[in-house]
């Protein structure tokens, strides 16, 4: 998985694959590559959101700066 989904598309893939996993009989081998590639999708979700978090709170604080100037 070298490609970068947007937030929501990172979710879905996410439920797809838990979908997958909990409902198929899969080899092994097929299970481990859906795994695997669920980690990185959770990986990069995290990173998203702290990516987002970071921002909002760089938004709020120039918010406060730019009130308590007036």
């Amino acid at each position: 998985m070298s490609k970068q989904y947007t937030f929501q598309e990172a979710m879905d893939r996410l439920d797809e694959i838990v979908n997958q996993l909990n409902s198929s009989k899969l080899e092994l081998e097929e299970a481990m590559k859906l795994f695997e590639e669920g980690l990185k999708l959770s990986k990069q979700c995290e990173e998203q959101l702290k990516s987002f978090e970071t921002k909002m709170n760089t938004l709020l604080i120039n918010e406060g700066e730019n009130n308590g100037s007036l």
